[in-house]
């Protein structure tokens, strides 16, 4: 596991990453992703997607404020733009209202597969690897 603290001024937003497999980048960041955290998290992401994994699975469950900016940088995610890579998939947006209602108001949630944990997103990978 490879864990990360950057702090802004006012707001600070953690990030921890783990490779639950091989193939499978797990990215948690936590906080408010707003316009001055979420180029912080873009950069971790970056650094943390260099390899190229195949998936890239990103856990709001600790998100507690998510504005513009996050939004964009999912988006920026799911296209696989600005070096960010992986196919990306999304966890702990149900159990997460102010996360939830954003990413439906944007529509970016018919458009970006989304699961219950964990254990659901690799079982959907799985599947996904298999058919191609």
């Amino acid at each position: 596991m490879n864990d990360s603290a950057r702090f802004d001024k006012l707001r600070p937003l953690t990030m921890s990453t783990s490779w639950p497999r091989a193939h499978v980048c797990l990215v948690q960041p936590a906080g408010e992703l707003d316009t001055t955290t979420a180029p912080v998290l873009g950069e971790y992401l970056r650094e943390q997607t260099a390899t190229a994994p195949a998936h890239l699975v990103l856990d709001l469950t600790a998100v507690r404020f998510l504005a513009a900016a996050g939004v964009t940088l999912i988006i920026d995610a799911l296209r696989d733009d600005h070096g960010i890579h992986g196919r990306l998939h999304l966890l702990g947006v149900a159990e997460n209202p102010p996360v939830e209602r954003v990413l439906d108001l944007t529509g970016v949630l018919a458009v970006v597969p989304h699961h219950r944990d964990l254990e659901d997103a690799l079982r959907r990978i799985d599947d996904l690897d298999q058919d191609n």
